[in-house]
Protein backbone atom coordinates (compact mmCIF):
# COMPACT_ATOMS: atom_id res chain seq x y z
CA UNK A 1 0.00 0.00 0.00
CA UNK A 2 1.55 3.61 -1.30
CA UNK A 3 0.89 6.77 -0.51
CA UNK A 4 0.31 9.88 -2.18
CA UNK A 5 -0.63 13.42 -1.78
CA UNK A 6 -2.87 15.34 -4.43
CA UNK A 7 -0.59 18.39 -5.94
CA UNK A 8 -3.65 18.88 -8.48
CA UNK A 9 -7.40 17.77 -9.52
CA UNK A 10 -9.96 17.71 -12.12
CA UNK A 11 -13.36 15.99 -11.68
CA UNK A 12 -15.92 15.24 -14.74
CA UNK A 13 -18.30 12.97 -13.31
CA UNK A 14 -17.33 10.33 -11.10
CA UNK A 15 -13.90 10.12 -12.94
CA UNK A 16 -10.99 11.85 -11.57
CA UNK A 17 -7.42 13.36 -12.65
CA UNK A 18 -5.08 14.32 -10.32
CA UNK A 19 -1.52 15.01 -10.14
CA UNK A 20 0.18 13.05 -7.68
CA UNK A 21 3.50 12.46 -5.68
CA UNK A 22 4.53 9.45 -4.09
CA UNK A 23 5.25 10.31 -0.46
CA UNK A 24 8.04 7.98 -0.16
CA UNK A 25 10.04 9.45 -2.91
CA UNK A 26 8.71 12.83 -3.94
CA UNK A 27 8.06 11.52 -7.73
CA UNK A 28 4.92 12.72 -9.75
CA UNK A 29 2.53 11.47 -11.98
CA UNK A 30 -0.96 11.77 -13.80
CA UNK A 31 -3.39 9.09 -12.67
CA UNK A 32 -6.88 8.40 -12.93
CA UNK A 33 -9.21 6.90 -10.53
CA UNK A 34 -12.69 6.73 -9.69
CA UNK A 35 -14.97 8.44 -6.97
CA UNK A 36 -18.13 6.59 -6.95
CA UNK A 37 -19.56 8.58 -4.19
CA UNK A 38 -19.17 12.25 -5.79
CA UNK A 39 -20.77 13.44 -9.09
CA UNK A 40 -19.38 16.48 -10.48
CA UNK A 41 -20.30 18.43 -13.44
CA UNK A 42 -17.84 19.36 -16.00
CA UNK A 43 -17.65 22.81 -14.18
CA UNK A 44 -18.56 22.04 -10.26
CA UNK A 45 -16.46 22.29 -7.34
CA UNK A 46 -15.15 19.23 -6.10
CA UNK A 47 -16.07 18.62 -2.63
CA UNK A 48 -14.42 15.20 -1.45
CA UNK A 49 -10.71 15.98 -2.37
CA UNK A 50 -8.51 18.50 -2.92
CA UNK A 51 -5.01 19.83 -3.44
CA UNK A 52 -2.49 18.27 -0.04
CA UNK A 53 -4.91 15.30 0.62
CA UNK A 54 -3.79 12.00 1.30
CA UNK A 55 -4.47 8.92 -1.14
CA UNK A 56 -3.36 5.48 -0.14
CA UNK A 57 -3.42 2.96 -3.03
CA UNK A 58 -2.13 1.06 -5.25
CA UNK A 59 -0.78 2.24 -9.27
CA UNK A 60 -1.35 0.07 -11.92
CA UNK A 61 -1.31 0.75 -16.09
CA UNK A 62 -4.18 -0.51 -18.00
CA UNK A 63 -6.31 -0.42 -21.50
CA UNK A 64 -2.66 -0.99 -22.98
CA UNK A 65 -2.97 0.21 -26.68
CA UNK A 66 0.89 -0.39 -27.42
CA UNK A 67 3.04 -2.94 -26.06
CA UNK A 68 6.59 -4.86 -27.41
CA UNK A 69 9.53 -6.31 -26.31
CA UNK A 70 12.56 -3.50 -26.26
CA UNK A 71 16.22 -3.68 -25.77
CA UNK A 72 16.04 -0.31 -23.47
CA UNK A 73 16.23 0.42 -19.32
CA UNK A 74 13.11 1.49 -17.56
CA UNK A 75 11.69 4.96 -18.17
CA UNK A 76 8.23 7.04 -18.44
CA UNK A 77 7.14 9.76 -19.87
CA UNK A 78 3.43 11.43 -19.73
CA UNK A 79 3.47 13.45 -22.71
CA UNK A 80 -0.43 14.65 -22.55
CA UNK A 81 -1.35 17.25 -20.28
CA UNK A 82 -4.00 16.52 -17.87
CA UNK A 83 -3.82 12.88 -18.91
CA UNK A 84 -3.01 9.96 -17.09
CA UNK A 85 -1.94 8.60 -20.52
CA UNK A 86 1.59 7.08 -20.15
CA UNK A 87 4.45 5.82 -22.46
CA UNK A 88 7.01 3.54 -20.34
CA UNK A 89 9.11 0.95 -20.95
CA UNK A 90 8.55 -1.58 -17.43
CA UNK A 91 10.48 -5.03 -16.92
CA UNK A 92 7.99 -8.33 -16.57
CA UNK A 93 8.63 -9.55 -12.79
CA UNK A 94 6.05 -11.92 -12.35
CA UNK A 95 3.61 -13.36 -14.91
CA UNK A 96 -0.08 -13.45 -12.80
CA UNK A 97 -2.08 -14.67 -15.67
CA UNK A 98 -2.66 -14.45 -19.47
CA UNK A 99 -3.45 -11.12 -19.15
CA UNK A 100 -1.56 -9.71 -16.31
CA UNK A 101 1.97 -8.76 -14.99
CA UNK A 102 3.50 -7.36 -12.06
CA UNK A 103 6.47 -5.25 -13.39
CA UNK A 104 8.92 -2.80 -12.16
CA UNK A 105 9.15 0.48 -13.80
CA UNK A 106 10.90 3.57 -13.29
CA UNK A 107 7.88 5.16 -11.69
CA UNK A 108 7.09 2.95 -8.97
CA UNK A 109 8.53 -1.55 -8.16
CA UNK A 110 5.79 -4.08 -8.15
CA UNK A 111 3.09 -2.10 -10.18
CA UNK A 112 0.33 -4.75 -11.82
CA UNK A 113 -0.26 -4.11 -15.53
CA UNK A 114 -3.29 -5.30 -17.20
CA UNK A 115 -2.95 -5.66 -21.09
CA UNK A 116 -5.98 -6.09 -23.79
CA UNK A 117 -4.66 -9.29 -25.06
CA UNK A 118 -3.06 -12.67 -24.37
CA UNK A 119 0.31 -11.99 -23.77
CA UNK A 120 3.81 -14.26 -23.94
CA UNK A 121 6.21 -12.20 -22.47
CA UNK A 122 8.90 -13.75 -19.73
CA UNK A 123 10.05 -12.80 -16.29
CA UNK A 124 13.19 -10.21 -17.33
CA UNK A 125 11.87 -8.92 -20.54
CA UNK A 126 11.86 -5.35 -21.16
CA UNK A 127 8.55 -4.33 -22.66
CA UNK A 128 7.47 -0.56 -24.05
CA UNK A 129 3.82 0.00 -23.39
CA UNK A 130 1.24 2.60 -23.89
CA UNK A 131 -1.54 2.74 -21.90
CA UNK A 132 -3.10 4.34 -19.13
CA UNK A 133 -2.13 4.76 -15.44
CA UNK A 134 -4.56 4.54 -12.65
CA UNK A 135 -4.78 4.45 -8.69
CA UNK A 136 -6.99 2.05 -7.01
CA UNK A 137 -7.84 3.15 -3.48
CA UNK A 138 -7.48 1.24 -0.48
CA UNK A 139 -11.15 1.24 0.31
CA UNK A 140 -11.41 -0.90 -3.11
CA UNK A 141 -9.05 -3.01 -2.52
CA UNK A 142 -10.59 -4.25 0.56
Amino acid sequence: MDKFIIDKIWADGYERIALIRLLDDDKKCIVHFIEYDEYVDSDGIIKKREKGDLLEGELSINLISVDKTVNEGLYHRQPISQSPHIEAVVQIKQIINEYTALVDSSIHTKMLVEFEHIISYNEGDFVYIEGELEMIEFDELV
